[in-house]
């Protein structure tokens, strides 16, 4: 179990990498001082919960882009928080559905790799 914590946490963290460089796909309407990337912008392991306070602020800004979602769930999940981390990828996901532009292929990667995150937490827990 310990062993594949470690191997998804670690997909998690590769895959976020290019995260932060995503475009801004939020609508006109949505705050424009926040940038849809902010999330993940000089995050410090060593403080989660002003990161956490920053993606916040990014994801009430950008309530119809699922980047900032997808964003958070990483930082849940490093705060070993994952039932809110599958929270924000099945919201992130849901968003996607309904969304009527081209999604970020980048995005699309990071989501299906926190999917699968969360589909082998659930298996492994029995709730599958």
């Amino acid at each position: 179990m310990r062993l594949v914590s470690s191997l998804v946490l670690g997909g998690l963290l590769i895959s976020s990498m290019g995260c932060g460089k995503q475009s801004n796909q939020a609508a006109p309407t949505e705050a424009a001082e926040v940038a849809a990337s902010e999330c993940l912008e000089n995050l410090n392991l060593k403080r989660l919960d002003a990161a956490l306070d920053r993606c916040n602020a990014v994801v009430r800004a950008h309530r119809r882009n699922p980047a900032p979602l997808v964003d958070r769930s990483l930082i849940f999940n490093l705060m070993k928080r994952p039932e809110e981390a599958c929270n924000d990828v099945a919201k992130a996901a849901r968003l996607l559905k309904k969304s009527q532009q081209k999604a970020d292929p980048m995005l699309l990667h990071e989501l299906s790799v926190r999917q699968q995150s969360c589909k082998l937490r659930a298996t492994i827990a029995g709730n599958d």
